[in-house]
């Protein structure tokens, strides 16, 4: 009996083990993926990808990391873990496009009226509109969002991570294991940058963060973004992750819009940025909560 049980804690161990692990390589190919797109976008243009000199060359850059790491993410789950796209969030043509529109409708009217409420009550003002550049936004933004960073990212973390780590966890390790594994992605990428930049003997600086950004509002941005991205997961009946990327792009896309200031232009403190950030983030957690309380219920 008690060999039965050792053997029982040992299969349970390995199983964690193994999720655990398909998790850091989905973490190790978005890494990569960040690093890559900022050499290629380097190398054929002299600028990072987010701020290359032309719609075309940003698409060609966002495309290519699309392809590789969708690739490597759907080659990884047929033959290493052996299993159906559909357990990943690939649900079918139907589920996935109403879980996406979700997903981004969510985002954007949870910001909107977030936006809204900020106005009327004097904590955010309005003080300038483009509306040409408005109208051009939406297409432009969502493009390069989807392809740079939107599908791969989510295809990854909450597609292929988070599976794997709910086949091995109960629900609330496995969210955290989830959220640990977004948080890793980063720290990886910077690493590898570094690494690159030793190499070639320029830069010598150790970064806990992207260049600009404030560590420890940085990840914990990260970490309430990321359970966002794991409660419009289990949002819809078929748990299409398609729901999470489009949060995504809804997420990248108010940011944008609020901080761009190319189209639209707002006057706000530091209270109101928080105050709009924390916001609508809690809005959509709340939406999407109760979403998956009521196909639980259903089910």
């Amino acid at each position: 009996m008690a060999g039965a049980e050792h053997g029982r804690r040992r299969v349970a161990t390995l199983g964690r083990g193994v999720a655990t692990t398909r998790a850091l390589v989905a973490a190790a190919v978005m890494a990569t993926r960040l690093v890559v797109s900022t050499e290629v976008s380097s190398f054929l243009f002299g600028v990072d990808a987010t701020a290359a000199s032309g719609f075309g060359s940003r698409v060609l850059v966002a495309c290519c990391v699309t392809l590789i790491v969708v690739g490597v993410i759907l080659l990884l789950r047929r033959r290493w873990d052996r299993r159906s796209l559909a357990g990943i969030g690939l649900t079918g043509l139907r589920a996935d496009a109403s879980g996406f529109a979700l997903g981004l409708g969510t985002l954007v009217a949870a910001g909107l009226a977030m936006l809204l409420a900020l106005e009327v009550t004097g904590v955010v003002s309005l003080i300038a509109l483009d509306p040409a550049r408005l109208l051009a936004f939406p297409a432009t933004n969502t493009v390069i969002a989807l392809l740079l960073e939107a599908v791969p990212e989510e295809l990854a973390i909450r597609g292929y991570a988070l599976t794997n780590l709910r086949d091995a966890f109960p629900p609330a390790p496995a969210a955290l294991l989830n959220i640990a594994t977004f948080l890793v992605v980063p720290i990886l990428a910077i690493t590898l940058q570094g690494a690159l930049a030793a190499a070639r003997g320029t830069g010598d600086e150790v970064l806990l963060a992207p260049a600009g950004e404030d560590p420890i509002v940085y990840y914990t941005m990260l970490t309430a973004f990321g359970y966002l991205l794991i409660c419009a997961r289990d949002a819809t009946a078929s748990a299409t992750v398609w729901t999470s990327i489009g949060a995504h792009l809804g997420w990248l896309t108010m940011n944008r819009l609020v901080l761009g200031g190319d189209s639209v232009q707002f006057e706000m403190d530091d209270l109101g940025m928080l105050l709009f950030f924390a916001g609508y983030a809690t809005v959509s957690v709340i939406a999407f909560s109760w979403l998956r309380r009521r196909h639980s219920a259903a089910r």
